[in-house]
């Protein structure tokens, strides 16, 4: 029997981008989004809602076994039978081939507005407010529906076609999951600004949730929920590292609809059924309330607007503020006060801040105060940490913000407040700026440890803090400046290379062994020379890539990776069914004994490493945990080159002659007409083979023209007429124009058969591109679960290789960097330049005396 191929988080992102590309030729994403979301959330409750009906039915004919279909049916209608019932209208059946009551047809945007409103109304306890909202009829400013009949159409065609979003298809329980958040940031990357309003970037995220480790039966709010993100962070850290989130309790409250929406739809993805969400304004009127009692928190996270006004105007629980800020944008701490005020008495909580709440002064400064100091009579310090955070992380602004983490949790004690300057460390974007994996394992290891590193991190007392005023200003406390860069005049002067500076790159130099030997001479009386390998300033680069020391590492991770490999086989044999934490950690926590003994790359490095591994194949670690090896997890092109390697052999081939007569033809089509030469080139350029065509063809008329008169001529002499030198005539001419043509073929035979050849390689290779897809299936039958274990684990470690790989290339290259500015700044001296100047002199004076000036 063939293996069921169950649908890869990939495969679902990417079809879920076809969708959102389809759509955002004519509207925005703020436009698109709810569309997508409801049209994937309709197609997933009908799909499981199928399955679970024939469970159910099942389950009632096993019970009675006597009872009547009717009264079967009639039981399967029932809708607190089901975590979410599709009433009849919005079945998908009914949307995709919708009609009325009378059995005419409706349109498919009436159809689908209709089916999301029953929905909502016979599901009202989890999707009130969600659903009902998003309107597919609506109508533009012209009077026009904003989704066309023909754009719904194809849209409802891909879903229909789409394998069934049921539970049992998917790689892992949470992909729907992680498939909504992958669509949250999509929506956020296309809305540019806007994002701010609901998505916070999910490296933060993750970060926060690294800091915080929620435990199972923790209580979790977010004030300022958006589209979730954070909450979801926390349940996926509980569920992973305590195998289930059952016993976690997660409220949040949003201001905004859409927002709101979103982060409803979030927890049902995610199938988070117990999470409360209010919608309401947190400052004015919080909602998370029992009994007329704000409730309490074990954990307080939030991401709140940057800056923004607020007023006291029916503002509900005002014993939540000690420090009035100015109304006008300074809410910041106004929403940490919040926070403060429902974190129980050993609660913890981390929140996003622009970085000025640090450093102004008049009411924010007495706040920073009250976290530092505790108020009169109880002395605490709740502010454990302050974290700042690189520039351009966040959609809509592209200040600098800090975290700000506060622990009520011994706070009598706290001795100060620890600093982490994290501002230099990120992957530098185009539009936006992220945290890297790296980045992100040495904040929370840092942080949890309290290791204090020059540049990155310092533990600053209160007493100090006190001193300053209570300025929290990371850069005063923890400065990561880059050093002057050093200049010896007397190097300028006279030449030779400062033994200190070429000491200061000892550390670097020692890892590679007898490579500072190759590039500069021993030094003397305190200065050194470039080595005679160094004749220019290319050639440090060139030493320095093809130095045996710089091998010789190489080789050492090489070797030092496999066996870390070899060691980790009982952790990989134990992840399907095991848990995804102890199995990161356990790598992690051997991979750094192994790697950090060899000295060139540090144990953040290290670290960094795996956290970039871990990070790219943790869709991978979670099919395996779920599904076991399987090969829907081995890439298509992967597959058919173990199973069918001619076939990628001769893709390849052809391929490559493809670009090979691609060039060719790009070659010339750039050249001009008359620069072109026959005999040098294979094909011709455009207008001379097109000129060529043109004349052949000419000359193929001009033929057809002549041998109709020839079969004119030869009925007229069947008919008695004297026609016979006129036949002669028309056969000489023939003749002659047959030449002419033959002639004229041979001269771009060459030229067309090398245009033939492109167009058969083009075909072949899409016959093949159609043929992988067919033998993709088949591969995946053939192979077994031992092979693909293999298979998988094969390119997990070729990741794990080229990730370390990378790491080994950037030390190098810092190496190569600074030796490069050595050669800068000392491989010309004053005497040089002096020279240079007196030459140029010299040439000048000449050609001034052969113009007669002087």
């Amino acid at each position: 029997m063939p293996k069921k191929t169950k649908i890869s988080l990939s495969r679902l992102e990417s079809f879920l981008k076809a969708q959102c590309d389809r759509l955002r030729t004519s509207m925005d994403a703020a436009e698109y989004k709810n569309y997508i979301i409801a049209l994937l959330f309709l197609k997933r409750i009908n799909d499981q809602f199928e399955i679970d009906r024939l469970a159910l039915k099942d389950e009632l004919k096993k019970q009675y076994p006597n009872a009547a279909e009717a009264d079967i049916e009639a039981e399967l209608d029932i809708p607190e039978k089901y975590i979410c019932y599709v009433p009849d209208k919005a079945r998908w059946k009914f949307v995709l081939h919708p009609v009325d009551d009378k059995g005419e047809s409706v349109s498919y945007a009436d159809a689908i507005t209709t089916a999301l409103a029953e929905v909502e109304k016979s599901n009202s306890a989890l999707l009130s407010g969600v659903l009902s909202k998003t309107k597919f009829n609506e109508l533009n400013t012209k009077g026009e529906r904003v989704l066309d009949e023909e754009t719904l159409s194809a849209l409802l065609k891909d879903f229909n076609d789409f394998p069934k979003l049921q539970d049992e298809n998917f790689e892992f329980p949470d992909l729907l999951g992680a498939a909504y958040e992958y669509l949250i940031k999509f929506f956020a990357e296309s809305a540019g600004k806007k994002a701010g309003e609901f998505y916070t970037p999910s490296e933060v995220v993750y970060l926060m949730g690294q800091i915080l480790q929620p435990k199972e039966t923790d209580e979790i709010c977010d004030p300022t929920v958006g589209s979730g993100g954070l909450l979801i962070t926390m349940h996926n850290y509980v569920e992973n590292r305590y195998g289930s989130a059952e016993r976690l309790t997660l409220h949040g409250q949003e201001k905004f609809d859409s927002p709101y929406q979103m982060c409803k739809m979030n927890m049902i993805f995610h199938n988070i059924r117990n999470a409360r969400i209010e919608q309401g304004d947190t400052l004015l009127n919080p909602k998370l309330v029992t009994g007329g009692t704000l409730n309490q928190y074990d954990i307080v996270v939030a991401n709140p607007p940057f800056s923004q006004n607020y007023t006291t105007a029916n503002m509900q629980f005002k014993e939540r503020f000690q420090n009035w800020m100015s109304k006008k944008k300074q809410a910041d701490f106004m929403f940490v006060q919040h926070m403060i005020s429902v974190l129980k008495n050993n609660g913890r909580m981390a929140v996003v801040m622009p970085h000025g709440v640090l450093f102004r002064g008049g009411e924010e400064q007495k706040m920073r105060q009250r976290l530092i100091m505790g108020s009169e009579g109880h002395p605490s310090c709740i502010l454990e940490c302050v974290i700042g955070l690189p520039q351009g992380l966040f959609y809509g602004t592209g200040i600098p913000a800090s975290l700000l983490i506060i622990n009520k949790a011994d706070a009598t004690n706290r001795e100060g407040v620890f600093f982490i300057n994290a501002d230099r460390e990120y992957k530098e974007g185009k539009n936006q700026n992220s945290l890297r994996p790296e980045d992100i394992e040495k904040i929370s290891y840092v942080y949890h440890n309290k290791i204090e590193i020059t540049g990155y991190s310092r533990l600053v007392t209160k007493e100090t803090l006190k001193a300053e005023d209570y300025n929290c200003n990371i850069r005063r406390y923890v400065d990561n400046s880059e050093p002057p860069t050093p200049q010896d005049v007397k190097a300028h002067l006279q030449g030779g290379i400062p033994e200190a500076e070429i000491l200061a790159l000892k550390a670097d130099f020692d890892c590679y062994n007898g490579l500072q030997n190759k590039l500069f001479t021993a030094a003397t009386n305190g200065y050194a020379h470039f080595a005679d390998a160094v004749k220019e300033k290319a050639d440090i680069k060139t030493t320095i890539g093809e130095s045996k020391g710089k091998q010789q590492v190489a080789d050492d991770y090489h070797k030092a990776i496999e066996t870390f490999w070899t060691a980790s086989d009982a952790d990989l044999d134990s992840l399907h069914g095991g848990s995804l934490f102890d199995f990161n950690n356990n790598l992690t926590d051997r991979f750094v004994a192994t790697l950090t003994s060899l000295n060139v790359l540090d144990q953040y490095q290290v670290r960094g490493s795996f956290a970039h591994f871990s990070d790219t194949l943790k869709s991978d670690f979670r099919s395996v945990q779920s599904s076991g090896w399987t090969a829907e997890l081995i890439p298509d092109d992967e597959l058919i080159a173990n199973e069918f390697p001619e076939v990628l052999a001769d893709q390849k081939r052809l391929e490559n002659r493809r670009d090979e007569l691609n060039a060719k033809f790009a070659e010339i089509a750039e050249m001009d007409p008359e620069e072109w030469e026959a005999e040098q080139y294979e094909v011709m350029p455009k207008s001379v083979i097109s000129d060529i065509k043109a004349e052949i063809k000419e000359l193929k008329a001009q033929k057809r023209e002549l041998s109709k008169q020839q079969k004119a001529l030869e009925k007229r002499r069947k008919l008695g007429g004297a026609v016979t030198d006129e036949i002669a005539q028309c056969a000489a001419d023939i003749v002659a124009l047959d030449k002419q043509i033959a002639d004229k073929e041979a001269g771009i035979a060459h030229h067309v058969a090398l245009e033939n050849e492109l167009k058969d390689c083009r075909k072949q290779i899409r016959e093949i591109e159609l043929s992988k897809e067919a033998l993709t299936d088949k591969a995946r039958e053939q192979i077994s679960d031992d092979d693909a274990r293999r298979l998988i684990t094969q390119r997990w470690l070729a990741t794990l290789h080229d990730n370390i790989a990378v790491y080994l290339e950037a030390h190098a290259r810092h190496l190569q960097q600074s030796v490069e500015l050595l050669h800068d700044k000392y491989s010309v001296t004053l005497a040089d330049l002096l020279s240079e100047r007196d030459e140029a002199t010299k040439e000048l004076d000449g050609y001034l005396k052969e113009l007669g000036y002087i």
